[in-house]
């Protein structure tokens, strides 16, 4: 009888109590829509492996994931607080594959009651290929240009060999890594610096060091010609005189250009030996050219040329005496002149 009375009171008003039950099933689930909030945050998306394969092509650097919750968990989320990854460690060969974008939550974030969260894209395909290490040779990379006269003679660098990691038909493919640019404009003498070694792409990594570069100088080789010089005649007889010569002449040096531009010719630069004429006439001599040792003498210089030589004349000597005329009575009473 108890039982039948529960249930007949139940059913009493069973119209009402319908109405009344859906009524609070609305305001419950407005309740809900309304303190429920979203929010999006861009996450950073990266790859991890732990069996020895990487990708070999770019993915997405970030990913977007949606969060469902209460406003005031959703406040307390940060985009910090949120990890996308894709991992690799299940791959054992080469190839591409699908990989789906997973989540970690942080600590902080986790202990909040639970979030609906959803990322997008959900998968990403990439191609992988096994993970290796090599050496390989550094290059110096020099730049700009020496001062005027010098050359590059030589670059070099230390540590010459770098290890690479990356992909392994990308390692195969490097034979060398470039450093960063060394400027040598206006050297004029060897000097070394310290630069770091080029990034060779976003799949292939090396230990972010230093190594030093020499760079070697060397002077520039070339001529000049110096115009008008004059010959000097040495050892002349002093019985004899200079009639007629050619008393300017033209030659070229060659050596390296700043010698070059340092030389100035002296006086005495040319001369020609007369110790072996001792009597007028025309006679070719030697020349001989005060060439430093840095210096050489080009083709085609005059190695002689043709000197009159003619003797000196000597001149009379000239009497500082006169002549003294006396006038004297001879004994007949004429008179005469006597010079003294």
């Amino acid at each position: 009888m108890k039982a039948k009375q529960v249930f007949d009171k139940l059913i009493e008003n069973w119209q009402i109590k319908a109405v009344c039950f859906v009524i609070a099933l609305f305001l419950y689930v407005v309740y809900q829509t309304q303190s429920v909030d979203k929010k999006v945050f861009s996450v950073p998306l990266t790859v991890e492996s732990k069996n020895g394969y990487v990708s070999i092509e770019p993915h997405p650097r970030t990913v977007a994931v949606s969060a469902r919750g209460k406003a005031e968990d959703l406040a307390q989320v940060r985009e910090s607080d949120l990890k996308a990854y894709l991992d690799l460690s299940y791959v054992s060969s080469d190839g591409s594959y699908d990989f789906p974008v997973l989540l970690n939550l942080s600590d902080s974030a986790s202990v909040l009651n639970p979030l609906e969260l959803k990322v997008t894209p959900e998968i990403v395909r990439l191609k992988v290929e096994e993970e290796i290490t090599a050496f390989v040779d550094i290059v110096p990379l020099v730049s700009g240009k020496p001062a005027d006269g010098y050359l590059l003679k030589a670059a070099t660098v230390k540590p010459d060999q770098i290890a690479i990691t990356g992909p392994r038909t990308m390692i195969q493919n490097c034979k060398s890594l470039q450093t960063l640019s060394v400027s040598m404009s206006n050297a004029r003498t060897a000097f070394t610096s310290k630069v770091k070694v080029e990034k060779k792409g976003m799949f292939i990594t090396h230990d972010d060091i230093e190594v030093a570069v020499t760079v070697e100088l060397e002077e520039a080789q070339g001529s000049k010609q110096f115009t008008k010089l004059p010959v000097t005649i040495r050892h002349l007889s002093p019985e004899l005189e200079v009639r007629a010569m050619t008393r300017e002449v033209t030659v070229t040096l060659e050596g390296s250009v700043p010698a070059l531009e340092r030389f100035t010719p002296a006086a005495t630069f040319v001369t020609a030996d007369a110790s072996a004429v001792s009597a007028p006439g025309t006679v070719y001599l030697e020349l001989s050219y005060s060439v430093p040792r840095n210096l050489s003498l080009a083709d085609g210089y005059t190695k002689s040329i043709p000197v009159t030589f003619a003797a000196k004349e000597v001149p009379v000597a000239e009497t500082d005496e006169e002549e003294k005329i006396t006038v004297v009575e001879t004994a007949g009473g004429e008179l005469d002149e006597k010079v003294e």
